[in-house]
């Protein structure tokens, strides 16, 4: 029996269903396609809006491991510092606690509220370095390969695991591939305990621990971790405290100087103030030197030196900066 013809009415009207039903799946495939893509957008905006690294100045990272190590990647260079500092090594925590083993600043900070962050704090005011983040992992992670290894490792981990890392997704992965382009022989090593700067001593209970001279850990620091835009601009830099806290012009001195700034002046400003300043002459305002130094110490800056200057960047000091 032959099957009955619909009307043309019937299936123009299919059709036109049809279409409409396309059309509704198409723009709920539209909707959701611009929803991911505006998450996607916003999760990029995110990590570039927490960018801590401009991809230009050196890297200074602390690397939370066992033992507890400071890394340093110059982009300009291409090459990768690493200074592995031995448990059992004392060193000053910050905030006045005075002298602790390095492995157990970690948890006095943890006791603060603050964990990898005042570790970093006491580091960078110890050893004169300045520190721009940290990769808090656990595990010995240096049996697992050399130090180029090492580093692509815990950058990877810092991207599975966000919290582990005040770099943004966007730095880890720039400096991912930075590091990975890295040849081996611009990468260099150093372990403190294999140094003449770490002396052994012996504590009351028998235990063996050591401690640091600090002349001698300055020229490793600057050997290590100078940066050589820095110094080859040669800019004169002077360095006032204008704050109630005495040295705090010779802690900044030490860390200019051992990132390799050319140090003219240090002293106290005549007035005291709450925030610090950074004044340059006209032609050191956009320089590298100028955009390093505001990086570190995060003043403001402001053209208010004179073109004949003995200085090209005054840097004023406020009890903030320590």
């Amino acid at each position: 029996m032959e099957k009955k013809k619909e009307p043309r009415w019937q299936r123009e009207q299919k059709q036109r269903k049809k279409y409409k039903s396309r059309q509704v799946i198409g723009f709920v495939l539209f909707i959701i396609f611009i929803i991911l893509l505006l998450g996607i957008g916003w999760r990029v905006y995110g990590d570039l809006k927490n960018s801590v690294w401009d991809g230009e100045n050196r890297l200074n990272l602390v690397l939370n491991i066992k033992p507890i190590s400071l890394v340093s990647f110059d982009p300009g260079s291409q090459t990768i510092s690493f200074l592995t500092i031995p448990d059992g090594t004392y060193i000053e925590a910050t905030g006045d606690y005075g002298p602790y083993r390095i492995e157990k600043i970690y948890s006095l900070g943890k006791l603060e509220g603050k964990g990898i962050e005042f570790l970093a704090d006491s580091l960078e005011t110890f050893f004169g370095l300045p520190i721009d983040g940290w990769i808090d992992a656990e595990g010995n992670w240096q049996e697992r390969g050399g130090a180029k290894q090492l580093l692509l490792g815990l950058i990877g981990l810092g991207v599975k695991e966000k919290s582990l890392t005040n770099l943004s997704r966007w730095d880890l992965a720039r400096l991912w591939l930075m590091v990975n382009r890295t040849r081996a022989h611009k990468i260099e090593a150093v372990d403190l305990g294999e140094t003449t700067v770490a002396e052994e001593f012996n504590l009351p209970d028998g235990t063996q621990a050591r401690k640091i001279e600090n002349q001698r850990i300055s020229r490793i620091i600057s050997n290590l971790f100078t940066d050589y835009r820095f110094r080859e601009e040669g800019l004169a830099i002077a360095i006032m405290n204008a704050s109630d806290k005495p040295g705090l012009a010779n802690k900044a001195a030490n860390l200019v100087s051992n990132i390799g700034g050319r140090l003219v002046e240090v002293g106290d400003w005549p007035e005291k103030l709450e925030n610090c300043l950074i004044k340059t002459t006209p032609s050191a305002r956009k320089t590298y030197t100028s955009k390093k130094l505001v990086n570190v110490f995060d003043c403001h800056v402001e053209v208010g030196l004179e073109k004949e200057s003995r200085w090209d960047l005054l840097i004023i000091l406020a009890e903030e900066n320590w």
